[in-house]
């Protein structure tokens, strides 16, 4: 069975990676805080002390860190690129800027002959812990197709283009719950203007054309 290296296990990264141990992979895990990885290594994931020895001998890799920048030093800086076995694959499901994600899969394949996704997510704690998370994927199909099986164990994996393009999905995504955000409130604080009670007109358009997760 594939073997799975899992960095960075904070809110997002817990429920995800726990949800791979649930499904009989074996599993590695990395935190920066050791704690954190208590309760994922109690359903029997192994805990290593550094990126790269989380990532040695592994088969994919996935991430789930901060931004950017830290991302790439976890990668290049302290060795979980160097860990990689060539053939493997990485698949970082962080959320980070589009041409980093673009830099990481450039770098990963020319320099270590390694496969890469960006897959960010959305659904939060909730849809992590469901296995629900709308996975929005960018890389060569073939790639994709080989991270599918592990990727459903997490949620709903969808190919949306090349290396960037699930960075760029998921800026995409923020902009639509922005807006959203923006109406919604706009709209109660028109209602509370009017001399209507907010909280009544949300729960009459409740269930109509103006419903969302938002609203609710």
């Amino acid at each position: 069975m594939t073997a799975i290296a899992f960095l960075g296990i904070g809110l997002m990264g817990d429920p995800m990676s726990s949800n791979l141990v649930k499904a009989g992979y074996p599993v590695t895990v990395w935190n920066r805080s050791v704690a954190k990885t208590d309760p994922v290594v109690k359903l029997g994931a192994k805990r290593a002390d550094s990126p790269e020895a989380a990532t040695r001998g592994a088969d994919l890799v996935i991430l789930m860190l901060e931004n950017g920048p830290i991302v790439r030093d976890v990668l290049f800086q302290q060795g979980a690129a160097k860990g990689l076995k060539p053939g493997a694959l990485v698949i970082d499901m962080s959320s980070i800027p589009p041409d980093y994600a673009k830099e990481h899969a450039r770098r990963l394949k020319a320099e270590f002959k390694v496969d890469h996704l960006d897959a960010p997510v959305s659904g939060g704690t909730v849809g992590a812990a469901a296995a629900t998370l709308a996975i929005m994927a960018g890389g060569e199909p073939a790639v994709f197709e080989r991270a599918r099986p592990i990727l459903e164990k997490m949620g709903r994996p969808t190919l949306v283009g090349p290396a960037g393009s699930g960075q760029l999905a998921k800026l995409c995504n923020q902009a639509i719950v922005g807006i959203n955000i923006i109406a919604v409130s706009e709209a109660l604080l028109l209602a509370a203007a009017g001399g209507a009670d907010p909280a009544a007109v949300r729960k009459a358009i409740t269930g109509g054309f103006a419903d969302s997760m938002i609203l609710q």
